[in-house]
């Protein structure tokens, strides 16, 4: 019987790993993934930073007032005056004021006891020798002081929103360096538009220069009345978001004659200062309310509305 020998089968041997092809299709679609994650992630983010700022604004709120409780009146915007002209005099403050009297510190220093930050508002010490009371011949008494110096450069995160991307410290009052803010105080709605003595002492709105408010002053009621809202760090030189420091349309003491999110150096102005508040959220900002709740409020609000809500009579000076 003959022998049958069958030929062995050839070996095929295949690549088990991704072809070029394959590969490219493979990033492909995990790019456009990635793509449609994104924002999603980005809007998560900024969810959180959105709640971690009205934190901030809560607890700035029962900062106010626990000292509304413990003096029986607000802080004032501003503790102290500043030199002015003759041609507009006001009663309570006059020139040839003492550093004392022009005393630049603002509401946010005079509510750090309320804050746990005790240690840092005795470095400050604003009722000895004041501060940032920068006087006509540039002699500032209090930077003779480097406790003052350092303190002014404290960087609080309960004053700093997590979405701000502008820079923690300014150095527009150079040689002064000091520590930035994502909030200020309303002023009220007169603003750049108007006498700067009239924005300074006369405003309308529940913190203004030197005078203390009560909550008897809110007539339009707390809950209808801005204490605080949110500002953004500019790119220019007109304003430095400074906590420490309270002046009139700048820093930590604004107004609502321009519409809220009115960007940096625009709108009306006056001496590149605009007042206006803003933030780095989408659409909006927030803002503190006298009855201590906090709302996000939208950039599509009525000018009118914008107003009335930042005075503590219902505009009627505006």
């Amino acid at each position: 019987m003959p022998n049958h020998i069958s030929n062995p089968r050839p070996v095929t041997h295949r690549n088990s790993g991704f072809t070029l092809v394959e590969l490219l299709v493979v990033i492909a679609i995990i790019g456009i993934l990635i793509g449609m994650l994104l924002p999603a992630v980005q809007t998560v983010r900024e969810a959180a930073r959105r709640v971690s700022c009205q934190n901030n604004l809560r607890q700035i709120g029962l900062a106010i007032y626990n000292y509304e409780s413990s003096h029986l009146k607000y802080p004032p915007g501003r503790i102290g005056c500043d030199d002015i002209g003759s041609q507009m005099s006001v009663s309570q403050c006059s020139n040839g004021l003492s550093p004392e009297e022009k005393n630049g510190a603002s509401g946010f220093v005079s509510i750090l006891p309320q804050l746990e930050q005790g240690n840092l508002a005795t470095a400050l010490s604003v009722r000895d020798g004041g501060l940032w009371n920068r006087d006509v011949d540039d002699l500032d008494w209090w930077m003779n002081s480097p406790r003052k110096r350092e303190g002014v450069q404290v960087h609080l995160p309960v004053y700093w929103c997590p979405s701000e991307a502008g820079s923690q410290q300014s150095e527009v009052y150079r040689p002064i360096i000091a520590a930035t803010s994502s909030y200020a105080f309303c002023n009220g709605s007169l603003g750049p538009d108007n006498l700067v003595h009239v924005t300074k002492y006369k405003n309308n709105g529940a913190f203004v220069y030197k005078s203390e408010r009560t909550v008897s002053d809110i007539r339009d009621g707390q809950s209808n009345t801005f204490l605080v809202g949110e500002v953004v760090r500019p790119d220019l030189n007109e304003s430095s978001n400074v906590w420490s420091y309270a002046i009139a349309n700048a820093d930590c003491l604004r107004t609502t004659t321009n519409p809220l999110n009115t960007r940096p150096g625009a709108g009306i102005v006056v001496e590149l200062r605009n007042g206006a508040f803003g933030s780095s959220h989408p659409g909006g900002g927030l803002f503190l309310y006298g009855d201590g709740h906090v709302d996000f409020v939208s950039d599509s609000i009525e000018l009118e509305t914008y107003r009335s809500l930042s005075t503590i009579d219902n505009g009627e000076n505006r």
